[in-house]
């Protein structure tokens, strides 16, 4: 049987987009590592197809990036923390946005390969294993890499930690005092990010003592009508004093839904908003924050496909930092 790239990464525990370009002397790679590669695939018994080779030495300056049309605020911060990279290595960006039509993301993808790009990043995009879009992806020698999202091993990726960045939230809030927390639009059950955010706040909650209600996650979708639907389904007086937003667009929701109902922030309702991003400063008042660092996930992002060392299962975390702000009280152990 012929040994195949894929063959090779394994071996090397490297991505097969990372090993063909190697093979085929596109880009620049560390000087062990590519040696490493060569030998291996020279002791396996591999032999490149020389013409495609020979194409492939005018390497694509291209990276392919895919956004989802239902349009999240924070894609904006990394896509220009990407641009700033990009400018600086001399790479172009071509974006595509995809929705939820399985047939219209498989006519994106399909475009953005025609294009030769070096490689396709998605920005919080949700792709189930199932799904022919995954398999088309992950069936090419194009690298790809998910930002702002884990999808699974295969996939490398670069966001925050979102197990650890609800040990943060659940830590400031319970600090104030608060033990009744809700956490509002993470009952995704088919996305990891919505998992490990939903575990975390368990697992944060048992470390301080406080029983878990299962009705206190509530809402799936990322918008702002999940936030004022929310108001809405716990009624008044809410049966929690403080309320996590899984997005920024949701907290506003929160926020305003509370003062639909005549409900006091921070007085009779404490709020976090996750993700940081603009939207969170023009809120009156200011929504504290766990903050996400966005741009630096768009220039890590274009660092790692130009040193192109990117493992199958790596994952990369940036730093989130909690950010106080006017949406948050101190509560006294009698509340």
């Amino acid at each position: 049987m012929a040994i195949t790239i894929k063959d090779i990464a394994d071996k090397a525990g490297l991505s097969p987009a990372s090993v063909s370009r190697i093979l085929t002397n596109r880009g620049r790679f560390n000087a062990d590592t590519a040696k490493r590669v060569r030998e291996l695939a020279e002791s396996m018994g591999y032999l490149k197809n020389q013409s495609a080779a020979d194409l492939s030495q005018k390497q694509s300056r291209v990276i392919g990036v895919l956004v989802p049309s239902e349009h999240t605020n924070f894609a904006d911060e990394i896509i220009k923390g990407m641009r700033s990279k990009a400018y600086e290595l001399n790479y172009e960006l071509l974006i595509a946005f995809v929705d939820i039509n399985k047939e219209q993301q498989l006519q994106t993808v399909h475009s953005l390969l025609s294009r030769k790009v070096l490689a396709i990043v998605m920005l919080a995009v949700d792709i189930e294993i199932a799904d022919p879009v995954f398999n088309l992806l992950t069936n090419t020698d194009v690298q790809l890499l998910s930002v702002s999202n884990q999808l699974n091993n295969e996939i490398p990726s670069i966001s925050s930690d979102n197990y650890d960045m609800m040990h943060q939230i659940v830590n400031y809030l319970y600090e104030n005092g608060h033990e009744k927390i809700a956490l509002i639009g993470s009952s995704n059950s088919n996305s990891i990010v919505s998992k490990l955010r939903r575990q975390g706040f368990i697992d944060s909650l048992a470390k301080h003592g406080i029983q878990y209600n299962s009705d206190f996650i509530w809402g799936t979708d990322i918008t702002y009508q999940t936030g004022l639907d929310a108001v809405k389904h716990f009624g008044t007086p809410l049966p929690f004093t403080a309320a996590i937003g899984s997005a920024d667009i949701i907290s506003v929701g929160i926020l305003n839904g509370a003062k639909d109902a005549q409900i006091d922030v921070p007085k009779d309702l404490s709020i976090v908003t996750i993700d940081g991003t603009e939207i969170a400063q023009i809120t009156r008042p200011i929504l504290s924050a766990a903050k996400q660092d966005f741009q630096l996930m768009g220039q890590l992002a274009v660092s790692a496909l130009d040193e192109q060392e990117l493992a199958p299962h790596a994952v990369f975390f940036t730093e989130t930092k909690i950010v106080p702000s006017g949406t948050v009280t101190t509560l006294n152990k009698n509340n």
